[in-house]
Formats: structure tokens, C-alpha cells, sequence
């Protein structure tokens, strides 16, 4: 969009805008036109691509562009493609990127809406790229789909409208705003099709800026939350699989000391996640005084014949898969240690996001030796429910 035209919307939005910019970030498949779009926001004039613009590099998927005349900030993906590995890359950046906003000195300086950018002459709207739309939908942020590059015959263009409509409405996605646009002015024999639509989204993101603003603050705390559990897991996976390859973690007796070690690295690294940083002697507080009882201990790591433990893990495990954690470990006979560990793990999971929901962040970010206790309680209350069932507390 050239600057003179920023003026037409700029205004009309002072109110809205002079407090925090929107920010958004634009996705859509390699064809869709993103660059195109990213320059005519922002009225580049170099015309060969978004990167010839003010865009900085915020990760390896994901760049950033903004300019102080124009009431917008655009978080752009790079290399989004619809098989499964980029996928998943893809979708982690963008979790990632809405999770750090949840951080941000401002507390409006969030992610407010998404721009999900689809070609008007793509023939069908279903499988690969309406399920990874669906994945982006549930993160919480608002989303809009724009239609680029409009320059069929409107019927044909309102046809595929309608189709991602009424999709969008079977998968319980009514609340898609959609708006067609052409971003730049396209030349053919007959004559030129004039740019149109990049007002109205503007226009649009704009006017919903307010309830944008609520639910986006919202869907940053969420999925903050989700990424310092999935960063969490990786770290108990990590420890779990240590402990399945470590020759002394499978001796009975002797693997308590393995064990042991292992534990107080994974508790310190998860705490990291949920910027707590917990002292040696926190940790072995944590560790020593964290248990059931004697029969507990003996059948966690000593004895490598006891199936009760294996089976207590097994349902916790299972458990955390209906959570919506991955959860996927398996354990043998002499993995009584990986066992051990996972378990603690999970534990120690569930008792930071409680205390996270309970307390204020910057009580549980400010830890010190009065809040041990309360992490310790809760750890061993947790325990005590797997073991037996909740009849024991």
C-alpha cells in the first residue's frame, strides 16, 4: 500500500493504533503471494519480494517487518510448506513466536491476529491445508483468511469463498473473517485489474483490534503455557533415554546414584522453563524429601521385578497423553531408573503449572527457601494420588 494511502486508514485509526501497532502474522503456503502482500502494506516499491523491505530475522522460520508510518507489524513465515516435518516446524515457529509475546514488558504488545493467505485459484480447500489451518485456529489467536491474487472472474473467486465457509463452519471455524484481495494491479491484454481489498483488511484487523487484543493476550498466556510444556518433555525424554543407555542406571541399588543425579539435572532444566531457577540445595531438598515411602523407593529402582510400579507409571503416562502431552515412553524390566525419572518429571510438571495458575508469576519466578516447601507438598500429594488411587493424601 503507498504511503499516501497509509493516511486514508491511519487516521480513522488513531485511536485504536496510538496506543500499540497490530501485529500480525502472515502465513500461507510457498505461491500464495505473502511477499506481495508484506510490500504492499508497508508501500515498498522494489516490487521482486518482501525481503528487499525492512524485514529482520526473528528465527530460522520467521521474519519480522514494520515501518513507523504504518499502523501494522508483520511477522512473516518463512518456507511454509504442507508436508508433515516443515509442518510441524512451521507451526512450533509460529507457537514459539506468539509465546514470547506473552513475555513482553507491554502487555499489549501481543500477537493480535494471524493472516492466513490462500491463492483464489486454488480449485479445493481440504485435506493438508485445511487441517494445518485447523492446527493454527486452535493456538487462540484471531484469524483471517485472505483470498490473493483475485483475478478470476468474481463468481469463481466467490465460489471458493463459500467452500471455505461453509468447511470452516462443519470444523467449528465460523468465526474466520475472510476478505479477497489484489495486491498489486495486474496488467493483461484486455486492460488492467486494478488493486483492491487491502484496505478492507486493514480496515478490518483494525476494527477489531480491541477484542483482537483480549483474545490474542489470551491465546499468549495459553500457548506459552504449552510451549514450556513441550520444552519440558523434551528435557524429561532426554533424561528417560540417558537413563535407558546407562549401563549403571540398570543395576539394582547402585542405580540409585545415577538416578539421583539425573533427577536433580531434570528438575533444575525444567525450572528453567518456567523461569525458576532453583538452588543446590532447593534441588536436593526436591529430591531427598520427595518420595511415598520405603516401599516406594525399594519398588521404583531395586526391585526390577515388581510389575505394580510399572503399571502405576504406565497409567500416569497414559494419563498425560489425554492431557495433550506426548507422552510416548516405553519402558523394559531394567528400566526401573527411566521409570524413576518420568515419573518425577511429570510430577514436577504438573506441581509448576499449578503453582503457575496459583500464584502470581513473579512469586513463582522469585523462589526462595519459604517456597520450597509448597513445590515439595504438592510434588508429594501428586504422588501419593498415582499410587494409590487418590484414597491416600
Amino acid at each position: 500500500m503507498a504511503k499516501e494511502e497509509n493516511a486514508n486508514y491511519k487516521g480513522d485509526a488513531e485511536d485504536s493504533t496510538s496506543i500499540q501497532p497490530a501485529n500480525i502474522i502472515v502465513a500461507g503456503i510457498t505461491g500464495t503471494g505473502k511477499s506481495t502482500l508484506i510490500n504492499a502494506v508497508f508501500g515498498f516499491e522494489d516490487s521482486k519480494g518482501a525481503k528487499t523491505g525492512t524485514g529482520k530475522p526473528i528465527t530460522d522460520h520467521m521474519d519480522e517487518y514494520a515501518d513507523p508510518d504504518t499502523p501494522i507489524r508483520i511477522w512473516d513465515t518463512v518456507g511454509l510448506e504442507l508436508d508433515s516435518a516443515k509442518t510441524k516446524t512451521s507451526i512450533d515457529s509460529i507457537k514459539q513466536t506468539i509465546a514470547d509475546k506473552a513475555h513482553a514488558e507491554n502487555h499489549l504488545d501481543v500477537i493480535h491476529a494471524i493472516w492466513y493467505c490462500i491463492n483464489s485459484g486454488s480449485s479445493r480447500y481440504q485435506g493438508a491445508e485445511l487441517n494445518f489451518i485447523k492446527e493454527l485456529y486452535s493456538i487462540g489467536v484471531p484469524f483471517i483468511i485472505v483470498l490473493t491474487q483475485c483475478i478470476d472472474a468474481p463468481d469463481e473467486i466467490n465460489r471458493l469463498e463459500k467452500e471455505i465457509r461453509e468447511e470452516n463452519i462443519k470444523n467449528g471455524m465460523e468465526e474466520i473473517e475472510i476478505v479477497q484481495v489484489l495486491a498489486t494491479d495486474y496488467k493483461t491484454r484486455l486492460g488492467t485489474i486494478e488493486a483492491f481489498g487491502l484496505n478492507d483488511l486493514v480496515n478490518v484487523t483494525l476494527d477489531e483490534l480491541p477484542e483482537f487484543l483480549k483474545n490474542g493476550f489470551a491465546a499468549a498466556q495459553k500457548v506459552d503455557k504449552v510451549q514450556k510444556r513441550t520444552r519440558s518433555e523434551e528435557i524429561i525424554f532426554d533424561m528417560v533415554a540417558k537413563a535407558k543407555n546407562g549401563f549403571w542406571d540398570k543395576v539394582p541399588l547402585i542405580n540409585y546414584f545415577p538416578t539421583n543425579k539425573k533427577t536433580y539435572e531434570m528438575l533444575g532444566n525444567i525450572g528453567k522453563m518456567y523461569n525458576i531457577i532453583l538452588s543446590e540445595e532447593a534441588l536436593a531438598d526436591l529430591v531427598t524429601n520427595s518420595s511415598i515411602d520405603w516401599d516406594n523407593a525399594f519398588s521404583g529402582l531395586f526391585n526390577p521385578f515388581g510389575k505394580k510400579y510399572s503399571k502405576k507409571v504406565s497409567e500416569l503416562l497414559e494419563k498425560k497423553r489425554n492431557e495433550g502431552f506426548e507422552a510416548e515412553v516405553d519402558f523394559g524390566k531394567w528400566d526401573r531408573s527411566a521409570q524413576v525419572i518420568a515419573l518425577y518429571g511429570y510430577n514436577f510438571i504438573d506441581t509448576l503449572e499449578e503453582l503457575w495458575d496459583r500464584y502470581t508469576e513473579d512469586t513463582v519466578k522469585n523462589i526462595d527457601r519459604d517456597m520450597v516447601p509448597v513445590i515439595r507438598e504438592h510434588m508429594n500429594r501428586k504422588l501419593k494420588r498415582a499410587f494409590y488411587n487418590g484414597n491416600r493424601r
